[in-house]
């Protein structure tokens, strides 16, 4: 009896440790599925964002073609071949108030149905509301430097930095200039000047002297960059990139400047810049708005500016235009920039830049 009681203990350890193992066993096994559950839908959704890459890309072109039909049916409609306006659909406003025919009723820029699961918003901003940063000359550019929140000096040697950049020989500037050998290429990463013109306005950052501060300002966001602004502390209301861009007609549009770069242009005239604002808006003064009294036509500019103004190099319609899409393909999204321009005045329309974001 004792025999068989110590022979049934003994089996019956032996099948409790058996009993371990098979779980042990298991819980591997069940660990080793869902791990490899876990790759399988990692590597499935990689290849879904893999085929969405070039759907995603085409809804981004296809954004920038109907933002090319807007704009082209907005200068053909009556009393809009001269000018560009915030008032106009293109820039999201009510429209004119007296035109019969509205060929955009029911259209909705913020979503607009390409396909089977698959729709585009878009955005479309006139590069001339802004100036040039390839042909500013330096007062315009010492004064939108003040606004940026540069002092007289430092203006003044961003200046002949940035005269630096854009000109083709290597020898710096008087006051502040930089060139590569002296400044840039010994920069960590280094690099070397432009010896250009500035194709992208972010090139201004790489530019001696001016900083995130001075190039974003306080505003939170970036027109095309997703998320914050990457800087530490609030800056000027006024940042650089408000002010100029690096494509257009070299023109300013009266109709759409903001009245930081209308100061600018009209050498830091600020109470200018506040009156053609106020008569431009209308009686409610709000941009945008259907009460809106803009420059109907170049004619007119002159209306806004008054009889003293300083000459200035302004026109009322726009030829140069960023589109801004996000594209949305089922479940994946894709953000996409392109820069169009319409060459000699006409209603067709050119590729100048297209790019994702």
């Amino acid at each position: 009896m004792r025999v068989n009681f110590q022979r049934r203990r003994h089996l019956g350890a032996r099948r409790g440790v058996a009993l371990v193992i098979v779980m042990l066993t298991l819980v591997a096994m069940a660990g080793m599925a869902a791990a490899f559950a876990y790759s399988m839908r990692v590597e499935t959704r990689l290849a879904n964002n893999t085929d969405a890459t070039g759907e995603l890309e085409w809804l981004g072109l296809s954004g920038v073609e109907f933002a090319k039909w807007v704009l082209s049916e907005q200068q053909r409609m009556p009393g809009n071949q001269g000018c560009n306006t915030l008032r106009q659909f293109w820039a999201g406003g009510p429209g004119d108030p007296d035109q019969a025919e509205n060929p955009f009723e029911g259209i909705d820029l913020s979503h607009i149905e390409i396909g089977p699961d698959s729709w585009v918003a878009i955005r479309i901003v006139d590069a001339e509301r802004k100036i040039n940063i390839n042909t500013a000359d330096a007062r315009m550019i010492e004064t939108a430097m003040n606004l940026a929140g540069a002092g007289a000096s430092d203006a003044s040697a961003i200046h002949a930095a940035l005269t630096d950049w854009k000109d083709r020989d290597d020898t710096p500037t008087a006051g502040g200039g930089a060139e590569s050998t002296d400044y840039y290429l010994r920069q960590d990463p280094p690099y070397r000047a432009k010896n250009g013109p500035i194709d992208d306005i972010a090139e201004l950052l790489k530019i001696k002297g001016i900083t995130p501060e001075l190039y974003y300002g306080a505003a939170p966001t970036v027109p095309g960059v997703r998320g914050p602004v990457p800087t530490a502390e609030a800056g000027s209301p006024h940042g650089l990139v408000d002010l100029f861009c690096a494509l257009s007609s070299a023109q300013v549009n009266i109709n759409t400047a903001s009245e930081a770069v209308l100061q600018v242009v009209l050498r830091g005239d600020a109470n200018l810049a506040r009156q053609i604002i106020q008569i431009r808006a209308g009686p409610d003064g709000v941009d945008g708005t259907g009460d809106d009294d803009p420059a109907k036509n170049p004619a007119e500019i002159a209306r806004l500016l008054g009889p003293n103004a300083p000459p200035a190099n302004f026109t009322s319609l726009s030829t140069t235009f960023e589109v801004h899409v996000e594209a949305h393909y089922g479940r994946s999204v894709g953000h996409f920039i392109g820069t169009i321009q319409r060459p000699g005045g006409g209603r067709n329309y050119l590729m100048l830049v297209f790019r994702a974001l």
